[in-house]
């Protein structure tokens, strides 16, 4: 077969493809559309729709208008409207579909409860107002019949499209009480039966307590009770708040936080729990008001009462901060010997002590570096012993260096303890079940000074380090607390020792 044949078959089906998709394609896509618009009952745009009308005869008359970019609440009383609401009644409406037409014409509307319906919606777009009318039920009283402005016909529309629109003002006006996103703040002050608590965001989104000291605190806990702060809903508004009798427990609040940032500064004030609910139990409804505005809200008081607030909760207790995924360098001294694991640039794992081994499993280092970062202390004693002989850390039982990749100063932990045997490690866990709450409230804590012992004429005692007391005590350089000695649970030994061992198996 010659070229120039080939060519004008290819030509020919070229031209038979376009046909087939720019003329029976496109126009089935568009007889498609055309009939799925012809489905709607209302034929209008939702994004050009300006202002709606709900008239109910139960629940009275609501506008709601967009006079520009957001929707607000103008009847009964006039507030910003929550625009997620709003976009799901317009979704509504825009999306409503019949289950049937029940007459093409000459419908007696009476006969349907649609002369004087019980629910109207009224739509403005583009000067163009469009009603839709819900009349009485079907008999079955699943759906409702339905009129749609001019049309002649008369639809049965499911019950569910009514409830979608038939809604109160409450349920379509913005319920946020601050109206505040979280990373607008950028300090906090608790007010708390007296008690001040004030809070300022660093860089990195970390924050650091400021009174009644400075220190670091958890910031996640304040992140998280800034989210739930900030999108605090009200489950009612009093528009009018009654004036006499401070029934709010407003006027002289002992409760309040303020959030402040650039051109930010609201005050939270909070008031008494509802009346029905002020009982034993679960956190009842409380009343606040943003200070210099007359609005009050009744919102869910667990929200409030699970905020962090008491110093020494919301305080990080983290003993060492670094990210586990980001060291490169691991060194331990432990019951006299020394462990080395560098990571190479592939991310892989070596032993250099106590034996050169290539590539070990990572699991029982990253396990060691987790179990590091999430220990916390119970107590610390500022400023360090001038003695350290007198708690033991002259000498070290464990140091445990980590490096970087940056090669910057390693971060270094020195631990040590008084060896326990069996018998005296039974009695000092009684001992310390006993002073358990006493533990909790203690922030600075005595130096552990050694025991006087009288000189063996027994046996020799246990290998040093192979029996760990409850509680030991810890240096870190470099560290925010400063010269500083912390007392740590001293479980986290035995959990190193199992990690080193599984780490030294061979395959």
């Amino acid at each position: 077969m010659k070229l120039s044949k080939i060519l004008i078959y290819l030509i020919i089906l070229v031209a038979v493809a376009a046909y087939l998709y720019l003329v029976e394609i496109k126009y089935k896509e568009k007889q498609d559309a055309a009939e799925k618009r012809s489905k709607k009952i209302v034929q209008v745009e939702k994004d050009k729709i300006v202002e709606i009308d709900l008239e109910s005869q139960d629940k009275g008359k609501i506008e709601l208008k967009k006079p520009g970019d957001t929707w607000v609440l103008t009847a009964p009383v006039k507030a910003k409207a929550d625009e997620a609401a709003i976009g799901t009644l317009l979704s509504s409406v825009a999306e409503a579909e019949a289950e049937k037409v029940v007459l093409e014409k000459d419908v007696k509307w009476e006969e349907y409860g649609l002369d004087k319906p019980e629910f109207s919606v009224n739509l403005l777009a583009a000067d163009k107002t469009t009603t839709i009318s819900f009349g009485a039920r079907n008999p079955a009283k699943t759906s409702y019949y339905l009129r749609a402005g001019d049309d002649p016909r008369l639809f049965l529309v499911a019950d569910t499209l009514r409830n979608a629109l038939n809604k109160t003002a409450f349920e379509v006006r913005d319920k946020s009480v601050l109206g505040v996103a979280p990373d607008q703040v950028e300090r906090i002050v608790i007010t708390k039966d007296g008690h001040e608590t004030e809070l300022k965001r660093g860089t990195g989104d970390k924050w650091t307590m400021v009174n009644p000291e400075q220190t670091r605190v958890k910031s996640q806990v304040i992140r998280q009770s800034l989210i739930n702060l900030t999108n605090l809903t009200a489950r009612q508004i009093i528009d009018i708040p009654e004036r006499e009798g401070d029934p709010y427990g407003l006027d002289n609040p002992a409760d309040k936080i303020l959030l402040s940032g650039k051109d930010l500064d609201q005050t939270l004030l909070i008031g008494k729990t509802e009346a029905k609910q002020a009982k034993p139990g679960p956190a009842g409804d409380r009343y606040v008001r943003v200070q210099g505005h007359d609005m009050v809200y009744l919102v869910d008081g667990r929200v409030l009462k699970e905020m962090k607030t008491d110093p020494q909760e919301i305080r990080d207790r983290s003993l060492l901060t670094f990210k586990p995924l980001e060291i490169r360098r691991v060194e331990i001294e432990l019951d006299g010997k020394k462990w080395l694991a560098v990571q190479g640039d592939d991310r892989k794992w070596t032993l250099e002590q106590p034996e050169k081994r290539q590539l070990v499993d990572a699991w029982p280092i990253t396990g060691m570096l987790w179990d590091l970062k999430d220990l916390e202390w119970k107590q610390v004693t500022k400023p360090l012993p001038p003695d350290l002989a007198s708690v033991h850390l002259d000498k070290p039982r464990l140091v445990v260096s980590l490096s970087g990749k940056d090669n910057k100063e390693p971060l270094v932990l020195k631990a040590s303890w008084e060896p326990v045997s069996p018998k005296k490690e039974e009695i000092s866990s009684q001992d310390e079940k006993k002073g358990a709450e006493g533990d909790k409230q203690a922030e600075v804590a005595p130096p552990t000074k050694p025991v006087e012992k009288p000189a063996a004429t027994g046996p020799p005692t246990s290998p040093p380090g192979t029996t760990v007391p409850p509680t030991i005590n810890v240096i870190v350089d470099p560290h925010e607390e400063g010269n500083a000695m912390f007392i740590v649970d001293g479980g986290f030994i035995d959990r190193l020792r199992g990690d080193l061992d599984k780490l030294a198996e061979k395959k």
